[in-house]
């Protein structure tokens, strides 16, 4: 990308919050080298330890290069976006995240890669590539995902300029926003679905990805209650960044046709409880212990009221057992609160127990991708 091409995405009307990790700063600092670089530069971040990563998405990633993790940062960009720049038009914010793990001075494990995602309010835009071991140099590596990522933020600020070609396959995908997403996120509605009327056997979770596990949970839960489970998926976790365009699309491509599933902007329990009112929920033991865990709860008074709601709504709950740091506890080892205990009941060890990790199976899926 020239120096014209880079004026003339100051000249527009975008803006946009940059952070990198492992690569992709030469960007950056290209961007920068450009008079009008202020009108379209917000802040640049770059969170290159992993304490420093933690700290800025607020969860310990499983994988700190990796698509993932690029699309957290991205989102969180975007978050900080508008933040910092409330009187622009949303659809002229940005959040341009990149990880990378380049060649450094030592004999790295796994592949040389790098992510880049840009976040914006009508788009999420995903460009992965893996390198060849050996054949660039550090610096000729970082050439590779600076140009990329200069070309991209042209691309998505209406540039004509295409990615650049390489020799191994460069995988670039665009997953557009949906207006029911966007009434979802604005809380215009409460859910959205396309497999009929939630039934009354919720089974919450983020589903990345879809695996053996929570069928064997489906087929037990609908057994024992009687009703076919609906999969339930936030927009937005208690514990993690808003999902992009593209984790909403890939999620829900998993569930095949007979498969119920919603789609809601509620995160905590008390929220789902009362749009799913007259429901039983699947829960695991870990999410059980954080339900009554104080911490979580600005105070007493509130942890109060917000498990009362489970009351006034008639909620029920089916525990499964979890593997909670060396031991494997189920609902038997867990002491429920008196006046909410005959809303929980539990599925034993023997009826169920299968050690699957998605977060596991996604850090598989990178370490075993090699280059096109």
């Amino acid at each position: 990308m020239n120096e014209q091409d880079i004026r003339s995405i100051h000249d527009g009307p975008y803006k946009l919050v940059f952070v990198s990790s492992g690569g992709g700063t030469k960007a950056i600092s290209d961007l920068l080298k450009v008079p009008g670089a202020s009108q379209t530069i917000l802040e640049s971040y770059i969170p290159y330890s992993r304490q420093s990563m933690d700290e800025y998405l607020k969860i310990q990633p499983s994988y700190y290069c990796g698509l993932q993790t690029t699309l957290n940062m991205a989102v969180t960009a975007f978050d900080r976006a508008k933040k910092l720049a409330p009187e622009c038009d949303p659809k002229h914010l940005l959040g341009v995240a990149v990880t990378a793990t380049l060649s450094t001075t030592y004999e790295k494990m796994g592949t040389h890669r790098f992510f880049i995602c840009i976040q914006g309010f009508d788009a999420t835009h995903v460009v992965s590539h893996y390198l060849t071991k050996g054949k660039r140099t550090r610096e000729s590596e970082e050439e590779v995902v600076s140009e990329c990522l200069k070309r991209l933020i042209g691309i998505v600020s209406g540039l004509d300029v295409e990615l650049p070609e390489l020799a191994q396959e460069l995988s670039y995908e665009v997953v557009s926003a949906k207006q029911e997403w966007h009434d979802l996120e604005s809380h215009h509605i409460d859910y959205i679905t396309k497999s009929g009327s939630p039934t009354k056997l919720i089974f919450p979770g983020t589903f990345q990805p879809f695996h053996k596990g929570h069928l064997s949970i489906q087929k037990i839960a609908e057994e024992k209650i009687g009703e076919s489970a609906t999969f339930e998926i936030s927009i937005r976790n208690v514990e993690k960044t808003l999902l992009s365009y593209y984790e909403i699309e890939k999620t829900l491509d998993q569930f095949k046709a007979g498969q119920n599933f919603v789609l809601t902007n509620s995160p905590k329990f008390v929220e789902k409880a009362a749009i799913f009112k007259e429901s039983t929920f699947v829960m695991g033991m870990d999410t059980l212990i954080r339900l009554f865990d104080p911490k979580f709860y600005e105070n007493d008074q509130v942890m109060q009221s917000n498990l009362n709601v489970f009351i006034d709504n008639n909620i029920q709950f089916l525990i499964f057992g979890r593997q909670i740091g060396s031991q494997f506890m189920t609902l038997n080892d867990f002491l429920i609160p008196k006046e909410f205990k005959d809303r929980f009941s539990g599925i034993t060890e023997q009826e169920f127990r299968e050690d699957i990790s998605s977060s596991a199976i996604k850090r598989e899926e990178e370490e075993n991708r090699v280059p096109a």
